[in-house]
């Protein structure tokens, strides 16, 4: 029993390891009803839901840089909120 736990903790362990961590995908979108934008990671695989969306930005690689997007695209006019 104890062998086979080891060999349960090693294939756990392993399998964190190799498998590459998740590339964020950050992008502000606009709903196209209420025309309010939000911060949105493409990086999971999903899509919003519903999907009356428009996409704004180009793929940004931190929150950080997806708010600083967002704040210029309000300040522009571009959305609201």
């Amino acid at each position: 029993m104890k062998r086979f736990s080891l060999v349960l903790l090693g294939a756990v362990g392993a399998f964190f390891v190799l498998t590459p961590a998740q590339a964020a995908d950050f992008r502000v979108i606009k709903w196209n009803v209420t025309k309010i934008c939000q911060i949105y990671d493409f990086g999971w695989g999903w899509r919003p839901i519903p999907g009356d969306y428009k996409v704004l930005t180009k793929s940004l690689p931190t929150f950080n840089a997806a708010l600083k997007a967002k704040a210029g695209l309000a300040k522009k006019k571009k959305c609201s909120a």
